[in-house]
Protein backbone atom coordinates (compact mmCIF):
# COMPACT_ATOMS: atom_id res chain seq x y z
CA UNK A 1 0.00 0.00 0.00
CA UNK A 2 1.01 3.06 -1.07
CA UNK A 3 2.63 5.60 1.93
CA UNK A 4 0.24 8.42 1.40
CA UNK A 5 -2.83 5.81 1.46
CA UNK A 6 -1.57 4.04 4.62
CA UNK A 7 -1.38 7.13 6.23
CA UNK A 8 -4.98 8.78 5.35
CA UNK A 9 -6.55 5.34 6.46
CA UNK A 10 -4.95 5.47 10.04
CA UNK A 11 -6.83 8.50 10.22
CA UNK A 12 -4.03 11.23 9.80
CA UNK A 13 -6.07 13.31 7.79
CA UNK A 14 -7.11 13.25 3.95
CA UNK A 15 -4.49 12.18 1.45
CA UNK A 16 -3.25 16.41 0.99
CA UNK A 17 -2.64 16.75 4.50
CA UNK A 18 -1.04 13.36 4.90
CA UNK A 19 1.12 14.48 1.76
CA UNK A 20 2.07 17.75 3.94
CA UNK A 21 3.42 15.37 6.88
CA UNK A 22 5.45 13.23 4.55
CA UNK A 23 7.01 16.69 2.93
CA UNK A 24 7.96 17.77 6.39
CA UNK A 25 9.89 15.08 7.28
CA UNK A 26 7.15 14.07 10.01
CA UNK A 27 7.02 10.26 8.93
CA UNK A 28 9.67 7.42 9.34
CA UNK A 29 9.48 3.76 8.06
CA UNK A 30 11.43 1.44 10.33
CA UNK A 31 13.29 4.59 11.75
CA UNK A 32 13.91 6.34 8.28
CA UNK A 33 12.28 9.33 7.58
CA UNK A 34 10.86 8.60 4.19
CA UNK A 35 9.68 11.69 1.89
CA UNK A 36 8.38 9.64 -1.11
CA UNK A 37 4.69 10.32 -1.32
CA UNK A 38 4.61 6.41 -3.54
CA UNK A 39 6.81 4.42 -1.26
CA UNK A 40 5.06 0.96 -0.32
CA UNK A 41 4.37 0.21 2.95
CA UNK A 42 4.16 -3.35 3.85
CA UNK A 43 1.44 -4.07 6.45
CA UNK A 44 2.83 -6.98 8.18
CA UNK A 45 6.10 -6.23 8.67
CA UNK A 46 7.07 -2.32 7.99
CA UNK A 47 6.68 0.16 11.74
CA UNK A 48 5.27 3.69 10.24
CA UNK A 49 5.32 5.88 12.71
CA UNK A 50 4.43 9.72 12.73
CA UNK A 51 6.55 12.58 14.62
CA UNK A 52 7.92 9.05 16.39
CA UNK A 53 4.63 7.65 17.72
CA UNK A 54 3.59 4.57 16.13
CA UNK A 55 0.59 4.02 13.67
CA UNK A 56 -1.84 1.38 13.19
CA UNK A 57 -4.25 -0.03 10.78
CA UNK A 58 -7.93 0.06 11.99
CA UNK A 59 -9.56 -2.97 12.17
CA UNK A 60 -12.50 -0.94 10.41
CA UNK A 61 -13.55 2.63 10.19
CA UNK A 62 -15.70 5.04 12.03
CA UNK A 63 -18.02 7.94 11.78
CA UNK A 64 -19.21 10.43 13.91
CA UNK A 65 -21.86 13.22 13.76
CA UNK A 66 -21.21 16.60 15.76
CA UNK A 67 -22.85 19.58 16.32
CA UNK A 68 -21.05 22.40 16.07
CA UNK A 69 -22.25 24.80 18.59
CA UNK A 70 -22.08 28.89 17.61
CA UNK A 71 -18.92 30.29 17.60
CA UNK A 72 -16.91 27.64 17.47
CA UNK A 73 -13.77 27.26 14.19
CA UNK A 74 -13.99 24.11 12.55
CA UNK A 75 -10.14 23.66 13.19
CA UNK A 76 -8.38 21.16 15.79
CA UNK A 77 -6.40 24.51 16.99
CA UNK A 78 -7.50 27.81 18.16
CA UNK A 79 -8.11 30.97 15.80
CA UNK A 80 -7.72 34.57 17.01
CA UNK A 81 -8.91 33.41 20.27
CA UNK A 82 -11.98 32.01 19.15
CA UNK A 83 -13.04 28.18 20.60
CA UNK A 84 -12.07 25.30 18.37
CA UNK A 85 -13.19 21.44 17.69
CA UNK A 86 -10.56 20.33 19.95
CA UNK A 87 -12.08 20.74 23.67
CA UNK A 88 -15.29 18.51 22.37
CA UNK A 89 -13.30 15.56 20.61
CA UNK A 90 -11.14 15.72 24.49
CA UNK A 91 -14.17 15.79 26.37
CA UNK A 92 -15.72 13.17 24.03
CA UNK A 93 -12.70 11.03 24.22
CA UNK A 94 -12.46 10.21 21.12
CA UNK A 95 -9.66 9.06 19.88
CA UNK A 96 -6.94 11.06 17.60
CA UNK A 97 -7.34 9.87 14.88
CA UNK A 98 -10.60 10.80 14.03
CA UNK A 99 -11.00 14.20 12.28
CA UNK A 100 -14.07 16.45 10.95
CA UNK A 101 -14.69 16.25 7.42
CA UNK A 102 -14.83 19.99 5.92
CA UNK A 103 -15.60 22.66 7.50
CA UNK A 104 -18.40 25.45 8.68
CA UNK A 105 -17.45 28.96 9.71
CA UNK A 106 -17.38 30.04 13.21
CA UNK A 107 -21.04 31.46 13.13
CA UNK A 108 -22.48 28.52 11.07
CA UNK A 109 -24.03 25.77 13.40
CA UNK A 110 -25.29 21.93 12.38
CA UNK A 111 -23.78 19.08 11.08
CA UNK A 112 -20.14 18.08 11.05
CA UNK A 113 -19.18 14.58 10.21
CA UNK A 114 -15.58 13.06 11.69
CA UNK A 115 -13.76 10.14 10.69
CA UNK A 116 -10.52 7.97 10.79
CA UNK A 117 -10.95 6.86 7.03
CA UNK A 118 -8.88 9.45 4.95
CA UNK A 119 -10.76 8.73 1.61
CA UNK A 120 -14.00 8.93 2.66
CA UNK A 121 -12.86 12.05 3.96
CA UNK A 122 -11.23 13.42 1.02
CA UNK A 123 -14.16 12.21 -1.32
CA UNK A 124 -16.73 14.06 0.67
CA UNK A 125 -14.30 17.25 0.45
CA UNK A 126 -13.44 17.06 -3.41
CA UNK A 127 -15.48 19.67 -4.90
CA UNK A 128 -17.14 17.98 -7.36
CA UNK A 129 -18.40 15.20 -4.24
CA UNK A 130 -21.75 15.81 -5.52
CA UNK A 131 -23.54 14.76 -2.01
CA UNK A 132 -25.91 17.08 -1.08
CA UNK A 133 -25.55 19.57 1.89
CA UNK A 134 -28.54 20.78 3.55
CA UNK A 135 -28.94 24.08 5.49
CA UNK A 136 -31.91 26.25 7.19
CA UNK A 137 -31.26 30.11 5.68
CA UNK A 138 -32.71 33.17 8.03
CA UNK A 139 -32.72 36.10 6.60
CA UNK A 140 -32.91 39.69 8.16
CA UNK A 141 -35.10 40.46 5.46
CA UNK A 142 -37.60 39.13 3.07
CA UNK A 143 -36.20 37.41 -0.06
CA UNK A 144 -37.82 38.81 -3.49
CA UNK A 145 -39.10 35.45 -5.09
CA UNK A 146 -37.78 37.19 -8.52
CA UNK A 147 -34.05 36.37 -7.13
CA UNK A 148 -34.55 33.25 -6.56
CA UNK A 149 -33.72 31.90 -10.27
CA UNK A 150 -30.70 34.09 -10.14
CA UNK A 151 -29.40 31.41 -6.72
CA UNK A 152 -30.50 28.32 -8.03
CA UNK A 153 -29.84 28.41 -11.92
CA UNK A 154 -26.27 28.88 -11.14
CA UNK A 155 -26.20 32.26 -12.23
CA UNK A 156 -23.97 33.36 -8.92
CA UNK A 157 -20.27 33.89 -9.74
CA UNK A 158 -17.99 33.70 -6.63
CA UNK A 159 -14.57 34.97 -6.72
CA UNK A 160 -15.01 34.96 -10.77
CA UNK A 161 -16.02 31.69 -10.78
CA UNK A 162 -20.07 30.81 -11.30
CA UNK A 163 -21.62 28.72 -8.23
CA UNK A 164 -23.46 25.17 -9.54
CA UNK A 165 -26.99 25.33 -9.12
CA UNK A 166 -28.83 25.03 -5.97
CA UNK A 167 -32.21 23.11 -4.61
CA UNK A 168 -34.07 26.87 -2.35
CA UNK A 169 -37.25 26.15 -0.89
CA UNK A 170 -39.58 27.68 1.57
CA UNK A 171 -39.53 26.42 5.08
CA UNK A 172 -42.66 24.73 6.21
CA UNK A 173 -44.57 26.99 8.00
CA UNK A 174 -42.43 29.52 7.69
CA UNK A 175 -41.90 32.80 5.81
CA UNK A 176 -39.91 34.43 2.98
CA UNK A 177 -37.44 34.96 5.42
CA UNK A 178 -36.70 31.25 6.28
CA UNK A 179 -35.51 28.90 3.52
CA UNK A 180 -34.08 25.28 3.26
CA UNK A 181 -31.26 25.48 0.55
CA UNK A 182 -29.19 21.96 -0.43
CA UNK A 183 -25.66 22.69 -2.29
CA UNK A 184 -22.91 20.43 -3.88
CA UNK A 185 -20.14 22.36 -3.34
CA UNK A 186 -18.51 23.91 -0.83
CA UNK A 187 -16.97 27.30 -1.12
CA UNK A 188 -15.82 29.58 1.77
CA UNK A 189 -18.92 31.14 3.11
CA UNK A 190 -20.62 30.20 -0.28
CA UNK A 191 -24.10 30.85 1.07
CA UNK A 192 -24.01 33.69 3.00
CA UNK A 193 -22.12 35.35 0.02
CA UNK A 194 -24.46 33.90 -2.25
CA UNK A 195 -27.57 35.74 -0.66
CA UNK A 196 -25.17 38.97 -0.04
CA UNK A 197 -25.09 38.87 -3.85
CA UNK A 198 -28.72 39.38 -4.44
CA UNK A 199 -29.33 41.53 -1.80
CA UNK A 200 -30.41 40.02 1.71
CA UNK A 201 -28.02 39.26 4.58
CA UNK A 202 -28.22 35.68 5.79
CA UNK A 203 -28.77 35.95 10.09
CA UNK A 204 -28.47 32.29 10.90
CA UNK A 205 -27.10 29.60 9.12
CA UNK A 206 -27.60 26.13 10.28
CA UNK A 207 -26.60 22.76 8.72
CA UNK A 208 -29.13 19.82 9.53
CA UNK A 209 -28.08 17.18 7.15
CA UNK A 210 -24.96 15.79 4.53
CA UNK A 211 -26.60 13.63 2.40
CA UNK A 212 -28.62 10.82 3.62
CA UNK A 213 -27.03 11.65 7.46
CA UNK A 214 -29.37 13.77 9.41
CA UNK A 215 -28.42 16.01 12.19
CA UNK A 216 -31.75 15.22 14.09
CA UNK A 217 -31.78 15.82 18.13
CA UNK A 218 -28.23 15.93 18.38
CA UNK A 219 -27.35 18.62 21.18
CA UNK A 220 -24.71 20.99 20.09
CA UNK A 221 -21.45 19.99 21.24
CA UNK A 222 -22.20 16.35 21.13
CA UNK A 223 -21.14 13.21 19.38
CA UNK A 224 -22.99 10.24 17.98
CA UNK A 225 -21.64 6.99 16.49
CA UNK A 226 -23.27 6.21 12.71
CA UNK A 227 -25.31 2.98 12.47
CA UNK A 228 -24.06 0.29 10.03
CA UNK A 229 -26.98 1.81 7.90
CA UNK A 230 -25.73 5.54 8.22
CA UNK A 231 -22.58 4.36 7.15
CA UNK A 232 -23.56 2.46 4.53
CA UNK A 233 -25.93 4.75 2.97
CA UNK A 234 -23.81 7.54 3.04
CA UNK A 235 -20.82 5.55 1.50
CA UNK A 236 -23.38 4.78 -1.15
CA UNK A 237 -23.89 8.16 -1.88
CA UNK A 238 -20.33 9.03 -2.46
CA UNK A 239 -19.50 5.97 -4.81
CA UNK A 240 -22.50 6.83 -6.87
CA UNK A 241 -21.77 10.69 -6.95
CA UNK A 242 -18.34 10.04 -8.05
CA UNK A 243 -19.18 7.25 -10.26
CA UNK A 244 -21.90 9.60 -11.93
CA UNK A 245 -19.00 12.72 -12.27
CA UNK A 246 -16.68 10.26 -14.17
CA UNK A 247 -19.22 8.97 -16.42
CA UNK A 248 -19.47 12.43 -17.54
CA UNK A 249 -15.93 12.70 -18.26
CA UNK A 250 -14.59 10.76 -21.10
CA UNK A 251 -10.80 11.83 -19.79
CA UNK A 252 -8.95 14.55 -17.90
CA UNK A 253 -7.48 16.05 -21.06
CA UNK A 254 -11.04 15.77 -22.88
CA UNK A 255 -13.20 17.00 -20.11
CA UNK A 256 -10.59 20.03 -19.57
CA UNK A 257 -10.70 20.61 -23.69
CA UNK A 258 -14.43 20.48 -23.32
CA UNK A 259 -14.76 23.09 -20.01
CA UNK A 260 -12.33 25.79 -22.26
CA UNK A 261 -14.78 25.53 -25.46
CA UNK A 262 -18.06 25.96 -23.58
CA UNK A 263 -16.45 28.76 -21.22
CA UNK A 264 -16.09 26.38 -18.26
CA UNK A 265 -19.60 25.23 -17.92
CA UNK A 266 -19.83 22.09 -19.53
CA UNK A 267 -21.69 19.93 -16.91
CA UNK A 268 -24.44 22.52 -15.96
CA UNK A 269 -26.82 21.27 -18.78
CA UNK A 270 -27.99 17.89 -16.79
CA UNK A 271 -27.95 20.25 -13.05
CA UNK A 272 -29.92 22.00 -14.63
CA UNK A 273 -32.96 19.89 -14.98
CA UNK A 274 -33.06 19.11 -11.88
CA UNK A 275 -32.52 21.80 -9.33
CA UNK A 276 -36.15 22.94 -8.80
CA UNK A 277 -36.89 19.60 -7.29
CA UNK A 278 -40.11 20.16 -5.71
CA UNK A 279 -40.12 17.03 -3.40
CA UNK A 280 -39.03 17.87 0.52
CA UNK A 281 -34.96 18.09 1.27
CA UNK A 282 -33.48 16.11 3.54
CA UNK A 283 -32.92 16.55 6.56
CA UNK A 284 -36.07 18.57 6.96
Amino acid sequence: MRLNRYLARTGHGSRRSVEELIRQGQVAIDGETVTDMGRQVDLANDLVTVNGVPTNMPRGHRIYAFHKPIGVVSTLKSQGGQSSLLPYRLQSEIADRFVPVGRLDSETTGLILWTDDGDLNQSLCRPDSGVWKTYEVDLTTDLPLTKIPQLTDGQIFIDGRKCRPCRLELAENQTVRNWVMQLHEGRRRQIRRMFKKVGVKVSRLHRVAVGPIQLGLLRPGDFRRLSHDEEQALRLEVAQSIQNGESKKPGKRGARNSSKKSGGNSGNKSTNRSHTSRRKPTGR
